[in-house]
């Protein structure tokens, strides 16, 4: 038996896969695990799938570059597209911001203009004031604008407003900037010249002044808004302003009534009598800048001054009209003016004055403002003195015991010129007043009458 049947014929491991190969004579076989046998099988179509994708690339490359540039630039341009359009925006922004930056400023500066306006018009008031009496002066006061230290005026309200650069600052030059004092009591609503006119006819002047000025520095407020309320506040100052120098008009017309009425009861026109050289005011001067006539306040300040000029010339004349008493005191009227019985011949003749009597040596009084054209002996008239006040009006002083007046001596009313005596004809001490205009003797009691009303 031989030895190869009495073995078992060798068997391939089954853990293997084997490959043969032969060329030729030449036989080469391959162990394989089952392991890497799968392996590989799976690598197949990976592979197959890669070449394909590699061939595909290669086929279509410029295509695929072409592609993904055209998105890149599309994506670009969008980008560009949108930058360009933020850009506009903001430049649009930046243009609206400048306008309405430079429209505030524009507003703000006519505020600041207006606002010097009403210092000068309440320097006008407060010059008219000034001529037309305490009365108008009173008005005017309520009409000038406030200074913040007192209350908060519209400059502060404009100062709130901010935001601005340039030549705006001087804001402080009219209004200085300082602690703001305690708010005063409100007062009530103060009539102008009779019912249902008044300074303040809904809130008082200081209350709305301060209300306004607190609305127009809120931060929360819109800019114009504020201006608006600054404006408002200016508004209502101008009114005042114009209402003032209605006032003032009305004062100094008043006033002119009652001169023209006391000179009328004297018997002398008002009209007619003039001032000289010695009774205008001293010189005066300056630029001649006219008012603005179509401007309400111009037209006010022009009849205000119209009518306050008249008052002044009529004061101006009142100190040279004798209405004071010549003397100290009462006095008797011993004889008026008029026809009498002569006291030495008995018979009828004209007392061209009033004889009034106190103790002898009592000082005699001049009656207006005048120059002395006699001071001595005057015929019958004893030692006296003569007073010339001008538009031709003379006061003539008789009988004095003691003559204490020079010729060519100004005087004025209420100078003591002489004292009580009975020389020439007179038969006791007293004082024998004459008024004469144009040299015609005149009643003296219309001007002694005035000059007690």
């Amino acid at each position: 038996m031989a030895i190869r049947d009495r073995f078992p014929a060798a068997k391939l491991p089954r853990s293997h896969y084997f490959f043969t190969i032969s060329r030729g004579e030449k036989v080469r076989a391959f162990a394989l695990r089952p392991t890497l046998a799968a392996f590989a099988i799976a690598a197949i179509p990976v592979l197959a799938i890669w070449a394909g994708g590699a061939t595909a690339f290669i086929a279509f490359h410029d295509q695929v570059l072409t592609s993904l540039l055209s998105r890149e630039v599309q994506i670009q341009t969008h980008y560009e597209t949108r930058l360009a359009d933020a850009r506009a925006e903001l430049d649009r922004a930046t243009s609206r911001q400048l306008l309405d930056q430079s429209a505030i400023e524009g507003k703000m500066r006519a505020l600041l203009s207006r606002q010097a306006r009403l210092e000068q018009r309440g320097e006008a008031l407060a010059a008219l004031a000034a001529e037309a009496g305490a009365s108008a002066a009173a008005l005017v006061a309520q009409a000038r604008p406030q200074k913040p230290a007192r209350a908060p005026s519209a400059l502060t309200a404009i100062q709130a407003i901010g935001g601005t650069d340039g030549d705006l600052g001087a804001a402080s030059a009219y209004a200085p900037v300082g602690a703001p004092a305690a708010q005063p009591k409100p007062q009530k609503p103060r009539p102008l010249d009779g019912p249902g006119e008044t300074l303040g006819r809904a809130e008082p002047a200081d209350k709305l002044d301060g209300a306004l000025s607190a609305a127009a520095a809120d931060a929360a407020l819109d800019p114009n808004a504020r201006i608006g309320l600054v404006d408002y506040s200016l508004d209502r100052v101008e009114r005042t302003q114009i209402a003032a120098v209605a006032g003032v008009a009305r004062t100094a017309r008043a006033a002119a009534q009652r001169i023209e009425t006391v000179i009328q009861r004297t018997g002398l026109d008002p009209a007619a009598l003039k001032a000289s050289e010695a009774h205008e005011p001293g010189g005066m001067g300056g630029p001649y800048v006219p008012l603005d006539e179509k401007d309400a306040f111009g037209r006010a300040v022009s009849e205000a001054a119209r009518e306050v000029e008249a008052a002044q010339r009529l004061r101006r004349l009142l100190p040279h009209l004798p209405l004071r008493y010549p003397l100290i005191g009462e006095a008797n009227v011993s004889s008026p003016f008029g026809y009498r019985p002569d006291p030495f011949l008995g018979r009828p003749a004209l007392h061209p004055g009033v004889d009034l009597v106190q103790a002898y040596g009592s000082d005699i009084k001049a009656t207006a403002v005048g120059r002395v054209i006699h001071a001595g002996p005057m015929g019958g008239y004893g030692n006296a003195v003569e007073i010339d006040h001008g538009n031709g009006i003379v006061t003539r002083f008789g009988h004095m015991s003691q003559v204490l007046a020079e010729e060519g001596q100004m005087v004025k009313a209420g100078d003591t010129i002489g004292r009580i005596g009975s020389t020439g004809r007179s038969t006791g001490p007293h004082l024998h007043y004459e008024v004469r205009i144009d040299g015609a003797a005149v009643d003296p009691e219309r001007f002694l009458t005035a000059s007690r009303d």
